[in-house]
């Protein structure tokens, strides 16, 4: 047996191979039949197109597109032309090292490609299915230059094709050089730059000639995404992928590896930027423009004669500005971004992305990532309730040290003992919230942030601070609208439905819909509801952030009429927001210094706070928002959802008899408990005693110590009323708790007197007052120096109460006694 051990294996080994190669050889069957096809696709849309003509298809724009609002009557808010910000260059007047950069990281097989790359294309599907997520593309550059100067269609896999077949007929016409120029003249580098003349001033303030390696390398990382990789926007987004193309460019050998080093030691040094403003709404133009060119290429958007109209509400957008300006008038004040969004429509109304487009457009209100502090706890709020947590739950809301792997978490708290977490969301307690998050997971807080419509990464293992805002990289005041707009829909996350800006997952409608020139609709967009959190869930945390509004941190955000938010603050008071919402707007509102992370500690004399200046910006705006709509509430909980219970206030179980303490709190329906309190169960003990106790003292007594009480009067009773006169079962008898002892409690219902007194008196005075009581007199006489009649004693003392009819006693003097007189009188003249 054992000599058969090694030919078996060999022969299960040999088996192994056989199949691993019939899988291998399956796989590239599998390719060889999906190029076939591609190619059999290829052919066909080749056959069915004309000729590319160059001569008639013009790459240089000559028909100005035009931006408008979506009013009834559109205002023109700006032109598009292709004079604008471009300098066509010559093959000659382009650098080499320019040349080399785009070509190392947009397409490195582009000089032995016929315009489209089958090898690329099956590298970036591999790459896309290891990753699962979209990480490269398959164009060309050829490709990537017909769509910016001659392709305009939806994004369709007819128009990839026609696309292809366009370049490979461009590939045949013109030399690779001569497409790599045009292409650099075209491309759209971010800012208002179009080709890489403008693209070198505008941000080295040099022409294209004078180009270095690493100023080269950082403006062919841009065209990829020119709003994620903008160098003025995202400067380390930008350095990052300057070192990527730096290093594709050594791996391709188009530099030496010093080169390289020198390059990636090299910082970023930007020209001061010398934008104009040119429109009222210049950050809205800004940001239209890189969706259109995102979605249509360069040349249509510069010289395709669109008609885009866009979702601004122009009086809604004067008045946020308005907003802002009268809360922070002064010169030195920090800078406001603000983002309204319609809840019903999805459209983005009014957006302030600055205060001087001309002096830094940056747009604070999309691009501007900042800590959101406690804005942030509403999504901790709702990963909790999904759990199960209740709302009238009781936290610790003082300090807290809580261990964590790589230390100890300390977070600072105003200790105001056990609150529930719908009173520690109104006052904003971080010792309450930091408790919470361990309770239901920094990562599952990160869930419900990106799926109710945050963009940010919390990587693969948030920190607990997310709880406080506490973030890696921050998030924008369009990103918090748009998140904030998913509790206001009831649990509905919002997502325009055509990709103007295909890298978020929830987005508004900016753009409404494209035209040409002669009014042919390109694209129509709309809104997209998608499902994200229980509609229950959402109406139960807006019922507790309205809480915030009307006694909480939020009551300058008060503004007549039902709405919720939350205040956010951050640490050093470098950030302030307040995100609320109406059932039909929500609004964001940031407060802070764009360029620089500066503490707000003495801005008008204040420290500024969420529930300070950010929320009296969003009062002051909202005010005039809502004014046209009437007021409405907001959606309540279903009673079918959720279920108000009686329960214990320590354990959250059913109350047995032992509980100190019962509240009533709202639960999940699913999550009513249905188990007794198992802090505050029954024991053995002994009975205490309670004769002799008033009958309010025996109840206390035998309640403290876990038993029911019950008990009977009566009415014979010889002692006071209210007195426990018997017990059953007697003084220490052992008992279980909650079981009941009966008591006899007097109940005399005759009104007693108290007995005056008589000491004293004459006894005709002494029988008068007892009399008129309704007491009476038993009299005894003795011998007394006092006068005859003289009450002398009295047996019930004066103060006592007794029953009428009761008799006092009385001992009364009859005057000296007469033997005793007589023989005084008769010795009375002797002497001794």
């Amino acid at each position: 047996m054992v000599g058969d051990t090694k030919p078996a294996r060999r022969r299960r080994t040999g088996r192994g191979r056989r199949i691993l190669r019939g899988t291998l050889f399956g796989f590239l069957l599998l390719i060889v039949a999906v190029l076939a096809m591609f190619a059999g696709f290829y052919v066909g849309v080749a056959r069915s197109l004309p000729p590319l003509d160059l001569a008639s298809a013009s790459a240089h724009p000559d028909q100005t597109t035009k931006v408008f609002d979506d009013a009834e009557k559109p205002t023109l808010l700006a032109e598009l032309h292709g004079v604008e910000n471009r300098e066509v260059l010559t093959s000659d007047q382009i650098p080499q090292v320019m040349r080399d950069a785009i070509v190392a990281v947009e397409d490195e097989r582009f000089y032995v490609h016929s315009g489209v790359d089958f090898l690329g294309i099956l590298r970036a599907l591999w790459a896309n299915l290891r990753q699962r997520e979209i990480v490269q593309g398959g164009s060309t550059i050829t490709q990537q230059y017909i769509k910016n100067a001659y392709i305009n269609d939806d994004r369709t896999i007819d128009r990839k094709l026609k696309e292809a077949t366009l370049a490979y007929q461009l590939e045949k016409q013109w030399s690779k050089e001569k497409i790599l120029t045009e292409y650099l003249n075209i491309i759209y580098f971010g800012e208002g730059a179009y080709g890489i003349e403008a693209a070198a001033q505008e941000y080295f303030g040099v022409r294209a000639a004078d180009l270095t390696i690493d100023q080269a390398a950082l403006l062919a990382a841009i065209p990829k995404a020119p709003s994620a990789y903008s160098p003025r926007r995202d400067p380390e987004a930008a350095l990052a992928r300057r070192d990527l193309v730096l290093n594709k460019m050594y791996q391709q050998h188009y530099i030496t590896s010093n080169e390289l080093q020198e390059a990636l030691a090299k910082p970023l040094k930007l020209a001061k930027q010398a934008g104009s403003q040119t429109t009222q709404v210049p950050y809205w133009v800004e940001m239209v423009r890189e969706e259109l060119v995102s979605r249509y290429g360069s040349s249509t958007v510069l010289g395709g004669g669109l008609r885009v109209y866009v979702s601004v509400d122009l009086s809604l957008q004067k008045q946020a500005e308005e907003a802002i300006a009268s809360v922070l008038s002064s010169k030195n004040d920090p800078a406001a971004a603000l983002v309204c969004v319609d809840v019903h429509t999805g459209k983005l109304l009014a957006m302030v992305g600055g205060q001087n487009f001309s002096q830094s457009q940056f747009n604070l209100a999309t691009q501007g990532k900042r800590q959101p502090g406690s804005a942030f706890k509403p999504f901790v709020l709702a990963t909790a309730l999904a759990q199960g947590t209740s709302p009238d739950a009781l936290y610790d809301s003082g300090p807290a040290q809580i261990e964590l792997p790589d230390g100890t978490w300390s977070v600072d708290s105003t200790d105001e003992g056990p609150i529930t977490l719908r009173e520690a969301t109104a006052r904003s307690s971080n010792g309450v919230y930091a408790r919470l998050v361990m309770d239901v997971g920094p990562e599952a807080v990160a869930k419900t942030a990106n799926d109710m419509g945050i963009q940010t990464s919390f990587g693969q293992n948030p920190n607990p601070a997310i709880a406080l805002g506490g973030l890696t990289t921050g998030v924008s005041p369009l990103e918090m609208a748009m998140a904030y707009a998913t509790l206001a829909t009831g649990g509905e996350r919002l997502t325009a439905t055509v990709p103007f800006n295909p890298t978020s997952t929830s987005f508004p409608v900016v753009i409404d819909r494209v035209t040409d020139s002669t009014g042919k609709v390109l694209d129509k967009n709309s809104i997209k509801r998608t499902p994200t959190l229980d509609s229950g869930i959402a109406a139960v945390v807006t019922s507790i952030l309205e809480g915030v509004i009307t006694d909480g941190t939020g009551t300058a955000a008060q503004i007549g009429r039902p709405a919720a938010g939350k205040t956010g603050t951050t640490s050093n008071y470098r950030d302030a927001w307040f995100v609320g919402y109406t059932p039909d707007i929500v609004t964001a509102v940031w407060v802070g210094y764009s360029d620089e992370q500066k503490a707000m500690t003495n801005v008008h004399g204040i420290r500024v706070t969420g529930g300070s200046f950010p929320a009296k910006i969003w009062a002051a705006f909202m005010k005039q928002a809502v004014k046209s709509i009437p007021a409405s509430d907001f959606a309540k909980p279903s009673p079918d959802q959720w279920v108000e219970v009686e329960v214990c206030s320590e354990s959250h179980q059913l109350p047995t008899p032992l509980c100190p303490t019962r509240v009533r709190m709202l639960f999940r329906a699913e999550n009513v408990p249905t188990e007794e309190c198992q802090i505050h169960k029954a024991k053995e003990i002994s009975v205490p005693a309670v004769v002799g106790d008033t009958i309010a003292d025996a109840r206390a007594l035998l309640g403290e110590a876990g038993f029911k009480v019950t008990y009977t009067e009566d009415p014979e009773s010889s002692e006071p009323a209210g007195v426990v006169t018997h017990q059953d079962p007697p003084a220490g008898t052992a008992l279980l708790q909650g079981r009941t002892v009966a008591l006899v409690v007097s109940a005399r219902t005759i009104q007693q007197v108290m007995v005056p007194t008589l000491t004293g008196l004459d006894i005709a005075d002494a029988r008068a007052q007892l009399s008129a009581i309704g007491l009476t007199a038993n009299e005894t006489s003795t011998p007394d120096a006092s006068t005859a009649g003289t009450v002398l004693s009295q047996d019930i003392q004066p103060g006592t109460l007794v029953d009428p009819g009761t008799a006092v006693n009385l001992l009364i003097s009859s005057g000296p006694d007469s033997t005793t007189s007589s023989t005084e009188a008769l010795n009375g003249g002797l002497v001794d």
